[in-house]
């Protein structure tokens, strides 16, 4: 047996109430509803390019940080190749373990940094509970 009735919890589309000064529903980001008033267009413009240069710069850090990641690395290692790219044929070995060793104290100096960064967040997000805590007290 099919029940062809929609639950009661469920809206029909255009059934909504209101709950802002225009009842429209956005069509899409480049669409600007034409009842709007100036101000609001220009509240929902800004608002847009905010939310779009933020997901821009989010984007270029990323890449940022990867190419600084990857030319950090790339800089570590050229102490092994020569001029052309090249291994060396007669390549130190005692060089070899110091380039190691500094390689390895860099990653242990960098999971440090990662390691205190994230207790830090751990407190930050701790004072941020904590503060929710007490608006909603103060609510109440």
């Amino acid at each position: 047996m099919t029940n062809d009735k929609q639950p009661e919890h469920q809206l029909k589309a255009g059934t909504r109430k209101p709950i802002g000064l225009l009842d429209t529903d956005p069509e899409s980001t480049t669409s600007t509803p034409d009842d709007l008033p100036e101000s609001l267009k220009a509240l929902r413009q800004a608002t847009i390019t905010r939310f779009r240069s933020a997901q821009v710069r989010s984007f270029i850090e990323e890449q940022i940080e990867y190419v600084n990641l990857n030319r950090q690395v790339a800089e570590a290692i050229q102490f092994f190749f020569d001029e052309k790219g090249r291994l060396p044929a007669n390549a130190p070995i005692h060089e070899i373990i110091a380039e190691r060793k500094k390689i390895e104290s860099s990653i242990r100096w960098f999971e440090a940094i990662c390691k205190e960064l994230t207790n830090e967040l751990a407190q930050i997000k701790e004072i941020e509970d904590a503060f929710l805590d007490y608006l909603s007290s103060q609510e109440e």
